[in-house]
């Protein structure tokens, strides 16, 4: 028997990452990969879409492929400075993956990357922050 179980709320289509714009708080970073997102105008849209809504906006750009622990550390300092409400992953797996990681690692900075690879290792998110990943593949298995 197979189960699926999603407890978050999924929006899709044409423009879905507009919703955005309805995100409550005061900061969001926005994670992305390489250029594409940025010459395609999707970094534009989801930025001025959280200005919009109120939010001081960050970036954390350049994510490589199969992203190092050296991004994801940086990234993850960048935030502790930052203090964002919201992260805001867009782009590939690369990008969302690591953004993951970034938010674990900005929550609870003692956690270990072994720490994360456990099943149910991890203690409870969203005490600082929370995520929203907007795919920009339909393949990503993030």
């Amino acid at each position: 028997m197979g189960r699926f179980t999603n407890p978050r709320d999924l929006f899709f289509g044409e423009g879905a990452r507009h919703e955005v714009k309805n995100l409550k708080g005061k900061r969001a970073v926005i994670v992305s990969g390489g250029s594409s997102m940025r010459r395609g105008g999707f970094l534009d849209d989801v930025e001025n879409d959280l200005k919009s809504a109120g939010f001081e906006v960050a970036h954390i750009e350049g994510v490589e492929s199969d992203p190092s622990v050296e991004t994801v550390m940086k990234g993850a300092a960048q935030m502790s400075e930052f203090q964002p409400d919201w992260i805001i992953a867009i782009g590939g797996g690369s990008p969302i993956d690591a953004a993951k990681a970034m938010w674990i690692k900005y929550e609870y900075p003692e956690t270990t990357f072994e720490d994360m690879c456990k099943v149910f290792g991890l203690p409870e998110l969203r005490t600082k922050a929370h995520f929203c990943a907007i795919s920009s593949t339909s393949g990503t298995a993030t």
